[in-house]
């Protein structure tokens, strides 16, 4: 049995630590631990360089038992990196055999993705992402004959959402290997009868795509399940004879299909496995909604933060979902958190009074990093999102829907890292937005319901007029996309398609009013300004930002937004920002983790702004749980 020593521990210290500073008792117990546990660790507490000083010790006691090895699994490449830099040639022995160390996806790819398409399709993948993926199934779907009576069923499937296009909705259609059938972007069952000829014609895509080495990474997944419902005993007892640890880094972000895997190809009763993370950060979709297997109820805790100061631990210690005490470091400076309220006529001078707090409490300097987040960023009509407090703010889908004045600003040769996230449909999506434009500049309206167009109805309407319509469409599409992307200029014939075919569908249209549309405007841009996320005022950037985009940052100061997601967040969980309150429900549950990650960015200081009616009759619990409340004024 192995056992770690005081010096051993000294040892990793000498690597990890600065000079004079020693792990704790909290980070000694995790070191010295040798049975299956999960730690649990708060935001900023050094949780990754206490499992890197572990594996530098384990490496040092190599070759272990029976020549078995340990598997560390992580979610980006980070860790991996750190521990090459740290440890150089020292750290070598951990990754060669028997050990393995990289992400969990990469481990899934290896072991079973690509070993069950070569068993089953004679094929090896050499391009497991969604980038690729995405890009290829939407230029093959462009491509596939007789291809009408699926797209109008497509489209009927088409939910009315803004941000689903008919090429995303394509993009999200994955196959389950397992079941064999054809699941949307909710994981709702598409097609499963293999006669029915839209399955036959998705699944050619699926095929081709798959002799051309191309893999959705979710559908890497479908095919290990396949591939253990198959192969399950002989891989469990391979692996568990393999390896006599398993460490999992950031645990909290392992998702449903991943934490299946991993209880399926390990003998909890041989295998030592210690997951790393905070629960209490599990803000994505499908993590721990239900209790699973892999997860062990004794747990060691590292309740020490080095980020953050003792007051803001305070505060978010009562977000804890799952119990945890948190502790903030006494060398932070001790700023009381802020709550600042604003009405509908102050909603707009929040940033610049952030600004004022900053400067206030001398916390710029060129190092300084601040931020405004929230829970939402997208527009939602008479709701506060963060675009609500900065106008200027674009989300991810509003800087996919262009509108534009000039037709040729439609038909620019858009960046490669563009059409790399958005496929080949980017383009058709533009021409698309085009003839919307049009007809929005011709005031003609959906006759079926006296409204504007949208891209699916517009479809439908231009069908019901001409059958040959999609077709010669779509075939002028396909050779103006490649125009596009290799810099030639398809602006006039488009105009001329738009002038004698396009308009002719509809009745009683003034074209003259086409007539500034169709003049070129002089534009060298496609992607929107990097800065446009970034409020600027007296030489203080703040970043304005969704909190799942800034999840694992330090901040020097960070505001949290009040945004609205079924209900307004701030006012969903008011109780436990004024106290530890009770077992949370579903909603309060999410905000919660939402707003723990949030909060628990700044070392320094940490503001929430909420409306005046959604802390109205808090304020004195607010003030007794350690708020100081401010009214936002407005900012000439």
């Amino acid at each position: 049995m192995i056992e770690i020593s005081d010096m051993d521990i000294e040892y990793a210290e000498k690597i990890f630590l600065p000079e004079g500073c020693s792990f704790d008792l909290e980070r000694r117990d995790v070191i010295k631990c040798m049975e299956s546990k999960d730690i649990q660790a708060c935001p900023g507490s050094g949780k990754t360089t206490t499992l890197l000083a572990k594996l530098a010790i384990l490496a040092q006691k190599m070759p272990l038992e029976d020549n078995k090895g340990i598997c560390v699994l992580t979610h980006t490449n980070v860790a991996i990196n750190e521990i090459k830099g740290k440890l150089g040639k020292k750290g070598d022995v951990l990754f060669s055999y028997p050990n393995y160390f990289g992400t969990i996806q990469s481990f899934v790819d290896k072991y079973f993705a690509i070993p069950a398409c070569i068993f089953y399709y004679n094929t090896r993948p050499s391009k497991i992402d969604s980038d690729s993926y995405e890009f290829e199934i939407v230029r093959k779907y462009w491509e596939i004959p007789k291809r009408r009576d699926l797209e109008r069923w497509l489209l009927r499937k088409l939910p009315k959402r803004e941000d689903i296009t008919l090429s995303v909705y394509v993009q999200k259609i994955m196959f389950n290997y397992v079941d064999e059938i054809f699941v949307d972007y909710n994981g709702s069952t598409l097609l499963r009868d293999k006669n029915n000829e839209k399955y036959q014609q998705l699944f050619d895509i699926k095929k081709d795509l798959l002799k051309e080495g191309i893999l959705h990474y979710e559908e890497a997944y479908s095919l290990a399940f396949k591939y253990l419902n198959d192969f399950g005993e002989m891989l469990k007892k391979t692996f568990s004879e393999r390896f006599s640890f398993v460490f999992v880094d950031e645990m909290q972000d392992t998702n449903s299909n991943q934490n299946s895997i991993l209880e399926q190809i390990f003998d909890f009763s041989n295998v030592i496995i210690q997951k790393f993370g905070d629960r209490n950060q599990a803000i994505y979709d499908g993590f721990l909604e239900k209790q699973n297997t892999l997860e062990i109820n004794d747990c060691l805790c590292i309740n020490g933060s080095k980020r953050f100061s003792s007051s803001i631990a305070q505060i978010t210690q009562k977000l804890c979902v799952y119990e945890q005490n948190v502790v903030g470091n006494s060398l932070v400076q001790n700023i009381q958190p802020k709550f600042l309220v604003f009405d509908d006529k102050t909603i707009n001078s929040v940033l610049p009074f952030f600004v004022k707090i900053i400067k206030e409490y001398n916390l710029y300097d060129e190092h300084g990093d601040f931020k405004a987040i929230g829970w939402i960023g997208k527009e939602k009509e008479n709701k506060i999102t963060l675009s609500s407090y900065y106008r200027n703010y674009q989300s991810k889908s509003r800087r996919r829907k262009i509108e534009s004045n000039f037709l040729n600003e439609y038909l620019q040769k858009a960046d490669d890292n563009i059409i790399k996230v958005e496929g080949v449909g980017y383009y058709r999506q533009l021409m698309i937005n085009a003839l919307l434009k049009v007809v929005k500049l011709l005031y003609v309206k959906d006759p079926n319901n006296s409204h504007r167009f949208t891209e699916k109805t517009l479809i439908q309407y231009l069908e019901k007029k001409d059958v040959n319509f999609e077709d010669m469409f779509n075939s002028k599409v396909a050779d103006w996309c490649l125009k596009i992307h290799v810099g030639e200029d398809v602006s006039k014939p488009f105009k001329d398609f738009i002038l004698n075919n396009f308009c002719r569908y509809f009745e009683d249209v003034d074209i003259r009013k086409l007539n500034n549309f169709f003049k070129n405007h002089d534009t060298d841009r496609m992607e929107q300004p990097q800065e446009s996320n970034v409020y600027n005022k007296e030489d203080i950037r703040i970043e304005v930002a969704t909190v799942h985009s800034v999840k694992g940052e330090t901040h020097t100061a960070t505001l949290y937004l009040e945004t609205f997601h079924h209900e307004y967040d701030i006012e969903t969980i008011i109780g436990y920002l004024r106290k530890s309150s009770g077992k949370p429900n579903k909603r309060q549950t999410k905000a919660l983790k939402v707003a723990y990650v949030g909060m628990t960015r700044p070392t320094c200081l940490l503001c929430v702004a909420a409306h005046k009616d959604t802390i109205s009759g808090n304020e004195r619990y607010l003030q007794e749980a350690g708020w100081e409340i401010r009214e936002v004024k407005n900012e000439n």
